[in-house]
């Protein structure tokens, strides 16, 4: 079995309006892919969404800038 390695994960949900989400996973094509047959509640408004991405390509890939963390609280 290969592991999953940062270049290959897509952060899930990735909002299409680029909303914050409370709670994210990073997560494989493969995992997306089973979410999405499985109805999971959060890919009608993710970027990844198959249906999302026919009509407008998948979201460019944001990487954090080197030191930048995220504020809590």
């Amino acid at each position: 079995m290969s592991e999953a390695t940062s270049s290959n994960l897509q952060m899930c949900p990735t909002r299409i309006d680029g909303a914050p989400v409370l709670f994210a996973h990073k997560v494989t094509q493969g995992q997306c892919q089973d979410r999405q047959r499985g109805s999971y509640h959060k890919c009608f408004t993710c970027a990844f969404n198959n249906t999302y991405v026919a009509k407008h390509g998948k979201p460019v890939p944001v990487e954090a800038a080197a030191g930048e963390r995220a504020q809590v609280g």
